[in-house]
């Protein structure tokens, strides 16, 4: 007996900001009576980032996807979400050790809390479990401060997928995990993780086929100088699987974008496009034991290598930030007491208005101190504890 299952899923971009999220409401609603329409067994959202759009889904969803789930995390929320046919039993959130940085206020990624979040569910006999992630993203490819932060991640989620998997028949992966399918992230996910991408794995795959998700050149909201220079824009988004020894798995087919315009509307369900995987599983005999993971390959050996290299760098990036808050601490503490010490300026003997500038120019410095501290002390600490606790995970792997 064969079970079919149908997989959607989409970065939905859904910041609480109009200004820089244009047309969300729109395309929220639109979003939701896209899906209660369609004829998924599991819809994976991300960037749902405000959460009164999820009860909006997940009433529009009810009849056709009756169980969901979000997961909370953060300040704001991990934005991460799973819409199901078929009951949630159990669910799970596990917040990744690194998240970016907490004083680069507008890249936000930081105050998500990201991380993976684990949905597990059974249907025709066959335990399934949903992982729903979303990575750092990559804001400047030139000079990408973050890339040690998502190999972290890539790794972390190998691991956990592996630690919590053991008991289940399926695995499902799918969200935007920004990195592409030649990026070292990529290959720890699907090496150390044993996962396969379905995009690669469809019955009609064309080798060497380059079709984005993100930054296509279709969508209204990909910027025009992006459109000109990557018109296929990356695929940064995945539906990827595993199985069992006794359960084997064909992707009958796997779809990349194919929403187009809202209707009625000028504009695009998102800045991502969706990734629709249609799968047909077949069980055959019962479950096998747990199986010991064999030896590394020399491929997967030379990318743990090559993996060590980008958390070396990492870990040099991160302590001379910390040096530099130290050293903006003692200036800003210098030029504090220098001012305390040589200057006295009273409501008596001078205006107003410079006693105000005086004092005002004290507080700022004080509090420049006390956030300089905190990143320096806190902060900083905990990112390169998270560096070296990643690089520790992969010399266990390489056995050094």
């Amino acid at each position: 007996m064969t079970t079919e299952l149908k997989i959607f899923t989409l970065n939905c971009w859904g910041l609480p900001f109009p200004v820089i999220c244009k047309n969300r409401p729109e395309r929220i609603n639109a979003i939701g009576d896209y899906l209660k329409n369609g004829d998924f067994d599991v819809v994976f959202l991300q960037e749902i980032w405000v959460k009164s759009d999820f009860h909006i889904l997940r009433e529009k969803m009810k009849h056709t996807l009756p169980f969901s789930h979000y997961f909370y995390s953060g300040a704001i929320g991990s934005g991460l979400c799973v819409f199901s046919k078929h009951a949630i039993t159990e669910t799970f959130y596990h917040r990744y050790h690194l998240n970016g940085h907490a004083h680069k206020i507008f890249h936000g990624d930081w105050f998500g809390g990201k991380g993976v979040g684990l949905c597990r569910i059974h249907k025709n006999g066959i335990d399934i479990n949903l992982y729903c992630s979303h990575f750092h993203a990559e804001y400047n490819p030139l000079e990408d401060e973050y890339r040690a932060h998502r190999l972290s991640q890539a790794l972390e989620l190998s691991q956990f997928i592996g630690y919590t998997s053991v008991d289940c028949d399926l695995i499902i992966l799918a969200g935007d995990l920004n990195t592409p399918a030649h990026g070292l992230g990529y290959k720890v996910i699907t090496q150390n993780g044993s996962l396969k991408d379905t995009w690669l794995e469809k019955k009609n795959c064309v080798e060497n086929e380059d079709i984005g998700t993100c930054d296509v050149a279709g969508n209204c909201y990909t910027p025009a100088s992006l459109a000109k220079e990557r018109p296929l824009g990356d695929r940064i988004d995945y539906v990827m699987y595993s199985c069992k020894s006794n359960f084997s798995v064909e992707v009958r087919d796997c779809q990349l974008g194919g929403l187009g315009k809202i209707p009625g509307h000028n504009v695009n369900y998102s800045d991502h496009e969706p990734v629709v995987a249609h799968l047909t599983v077949g069980k055959h005999g019962d479950r096998p034991p747990v199986e010991k993971k064999s030896m590394l390959s020399r491929v997967e050996r030379e990318n743990l290598q090559e993996c060590l290299v980008v958390l070396d760098k990492g870990v040099s990036q991160c302590l001379r930030e910390e040096k530099f808050f130290q050293l903006v601490v003692f200036l800003l503490s210098l030029i504090l007491y220098t001012v305390n010490s040589y200057t006295d300026l009273t409501w008596d003997n001078s205006g107003i208005m410079a006693a105000i500038s005086m004092g005002t120019a004290k507080l700022s410095m004080a509090i420049g101190i006390g956030f300089c501290v905190w990143i320096s002390l806190i902060v900083k600490r905990g990112e390169f504890h998270g560096l070296v606790a990643c690089k520790e995970d992969v010399l266990k792997l390489l056995r050094i």
